[in-house]
Parts: C-alpha cells; sequence; structure tokens
C-alpha cells in the first residue's frame, strides 16, 4: 500500500532523512513544494529510490499575501491527488500541516473526494483559546473542528498537542511522535572537532553553546544576562558563549552584549548547516535553551535539545510547553523557570563545577533520545499508524 505524503516541513533535508529509513521506498509518494521560502530558500531537489512531485506554494506564512492560513498551499494538489491514487493504488494520505490551517482543509476535501484515508500532524501544544479571542477563536476553532472530523487520525508532536485534539473529538485516533527523528549516527559523541581552537579556547577551557532561531521566545537577553552573572558573581574562569542563528533579535542581543562589555566572551555565529552541527556540539560542554512562552506559543518540541542529547551534551532549558519531553528533569538536563537569569546562571554554574554530574547526564541524554527519537524508531511509529487502515 503506498502512502501519499504532503506538507512543506518534509522540505527541509534534515526532516525528510526519517524516510531514508524506510525498508520500501516505493511505499511513499511525496508532494512537496518546489521551492520553500524560510530563514533560507529551500529548493526539491531528485532524492534517489523515493517518488517525489514538486507544486508551487502560493504561501509561505503570514508575510505571504494569502496569510497564515494557508501555509504551504499547493493548488496543484487537487489533479495530482487522484493520479497519484490511480498510479500508487494509494488509500492513505498524510497531510502534515496543523488542523487550523485551510491548507489542512483543501487537502483533506481532496482526499475525502478520492476515498483516501487522512491523517494529519499537530505540533500545537497551547490551548486555541490561550492563543487567541473573539471572532479569530470561534474561526479557527471552526477550521481545527473540520478538519478532525474528516481526519482518520493524528500524528501529535507532544502530549499537550494529544490532549488538545481528544478536546475537539474524543474517540479520534492519536499517536504521540514527533514529525522527524534524529540522525544519531550523525549526531553522537566523539565527533573530532577543532571549534574550542578556532575560537581561542584551550582544551580544558570551557564552551557554553545555544543555536537556533534569534527571536523574542528563545529568551537570549536571558542567556546573556545570566552568563554576565556568572563572571561577575561567580567569577566564571575563561569561557565563551556561543550563539548560532539568525533572526529579529540579533543585533538587540549584540548591543547587550556591548552593553555589558561581554564582546571577547560572546561569539555570535551564522546560521549553520544541519550537516556542520555535530562538530560544534561535539566541542561544547553545556547546551543551553531559555525558551520563553511568547504570544500565546510555546516551545513544542526542540530538535536542538535533541540533537545536544544523541551528542551527549548536558542540557539546561526552561520548564516551559513541550520541553519536559525532551530534556528530563535531574537526568539528562536541568530544567529552570523561563525569564530567570539567577536560576539559569546557578544551573550553569553547576555544571561547570562538576564535570561528572555534566557527564551522568549527558549520558543520559543519549539513551534517551536513542530508545526514543532516533529517525528507525520516529519512522517505526509513523508507518505503523499510518498503515494500520483497517483500524481506522
Amino acid at each position: 500500500m503506498s502512502i501519499i505524503v504532503t506538507g512543506h516541513s518534509y522540505a527541509f533535508p534534515h526532516y525528510f532523512r526519517v524516510f531514508e529509513y524506510a525498508s520500501n521506498k516505493d511505499e511513499f509518494a511525496f508532494v512537496l513544494p518546489k521551492v520553500w521560502k524560510s530563514k533560507t530558500e529551500i529548493r526539491l531537489e531528485k532524492k534517489e529510490g523515493f517518488n517525489v512531485y514538486g507544486l508551487n506554494a502560493w504561501s509561505y506564512g503570514r508575510k505571504s499575501f494569502l496569510g497564515g492560513a494557508f501555509k504551504g498551499w499547493l493548488p496543484g494538489m487537487i489533479f495530482l491527488l487522484p493520479y497519484l491514487k490511480i498510479k500508487f493504488r494509494s488509500k492513505v494520505l498524510y497531510s502534515c500541516s496543523e488542523p487550523n490551517l485551510l491548507t489542512t482543509l483543501y487537502n483533506g476535501l481532496i482526499a475525502k473526494i478520492l476515498g483516501l484515508k487522512l491523517f494529519l500532524f499537530t505540533w500545537q501544544n497551547i490551548s486555541p483559546e490561550k492563543r487567541t479571542g473573539g471572532w479569530k477563536l470561534k474561526l479557527s476553532n471552526a477550521i481545527v473542528s473540520l478538519n478532525l472530523k474528516l481526519a482518520d487520525g493524528v500524528i501529535c508532536g507532544n502530549k499537550k498537542a494529544e490532549e488538545i485534539v481528544k478536546k475537539f473529538r474524543k474517540n479520534i485516533k492519536t499517536i504521540v511522535c514527533p514529525l522527524s527523528g534524529i540522525d544519531t549516527q550523525k549526531f553522537r559523541l566523539g565527533i573530532p572537532s577543532d571549534w574550542k581552537q578556532k575560537l581561542g579556547l584551550m582544551p580544558n577551557q570551557k564552551l557554553i553553546l545555544f543555536y537556533g532561531a534569534l527571536d523574542p521566545r528563545k529568551g537570549l537577553n536571558i542567556l546573556i544576562e545570566a552568563f554576565k552573572m556568572l563572571i561577575t558573581n561567580y567569577q566564571l574562569p575563561i569561557a565563551k558563549l556561543v550563539i548560532v542563528g539568525t533572526g529579529s533579535e540579533k543585533e538587540n542581543l549584540k548591543l547587550q552584549t556591548t552593553n555589558y562589555k561581554l564582546q571577547t566572551k560572546i561569539v555570535f555565529l551564522n546560521w549553520m548547516k544541519n550537516d556542520e552541527l555535530p562538530a560544534l556540539l561535539n566541542s561544547a560542554d553545556i547546551f543551553v535553551y531559555p525558551s520563553v512562552p511568547f504570544g500565546g506559543w510555546e516551545e513544542q518540541f526542540g530538535y536542538a535539545m535533541a540533537e545536544a542529547g544523541a551528542c551527549g551534551i548536558p542540557v539546561i532549558a526552561t520548564k516551559t510547553g513541550s520541553i519536559d519531553e525532551v530534556v528530563i528533569d535531574g537526568k539528562s538536563g536541568i530544567l529552570i523557570e523561563p525569564n530567570n537569569p539567577k536560576q539559569l546562571a546557578a544551573a550553569i554554574n553547576l555544571f561547570l563545577n562538576n564535570k561528572t554530574l555534566a557527564q551522568e547526564m549527558g549520558n543520559y541524554g543519549r539513551r534517551h533520545v536513542e530508545k526514543n527519537f532516533d529517525h528507525s524508531i520516529v519512522l517505526g511509529k509513523l508507518v505503523s499508524f499510518l498503515t494500520h487502515v483497517e483500524n481506522f
């Protein structure tokens, strides 16, 4: 049985990689955007052994002329989907876009007309009434309700997302599973790295790392505040904080660094390709991810934290969103209250002064990621859920 997969998320090569672990790649037919515009422009490339079809996307999100409700919309689906159903004798459409999108509704209506089983994906871990109100809430809830009524099952990226789905439709089939997994062969311990040397650090000196989007949601102003405390209050020996990424807050963060006279101790690096990150992680002593609630959003998973865990790096993050499913507090890392630089500084100081504890938590993190988020584990869950159509 062939499964048709569509959704802009799988335009990203590191997300698509989960399907490379499939024993029979012919079981899938992918309909993806020819071009996807995010932090960088991603052009669809041929994927060896896979059936991949490219269509023009008409919306990339809120900044597009159609707005966020049409994010990832591929109008050509109405013509391509019937063809794929006949060619591959498909019974399933996996539309991995959120239930509050009109894009999802468009795909779902076509699927039902063609008699396909429909599966959706959601990361959304904040209930609708906490994100919006008024007519926007009513419209969003109406779209979600209709999409879930059409769906035969929902893949939920975290436990809170599953709880929200069940409030809309109690008896719908669900599974908790991320969109993609972690390549634990690429992200692992023992990768040779000269990053400390590049950054002017001796092998025994400390490197504190963050990578991700440099926007207000990530709490990086709190991290810089905590780093200042480490130097002034804890007399932190020579160390560097490395912040990797791009985003709207980059200049503000650089200004904060200058105001604190930390230019020689905080390094900003531009966005790096996923393949370049394992070596950097293997030079890091601690990975810090001080995410904060922002505008009705909270962290939905945290691939960067999972990648750090896979490399055996202890993680310090915040008690917000669904981070506690990725970082196990007291076992693979330390979770602190968001917007609390004192707690953050104390947690970093603890790891820097207790190598045994840091190593134990890093090792636990590696095991946790291997057991729960390795690509092969995630693919197995996805395929099992999508192929047991007789249960739906």
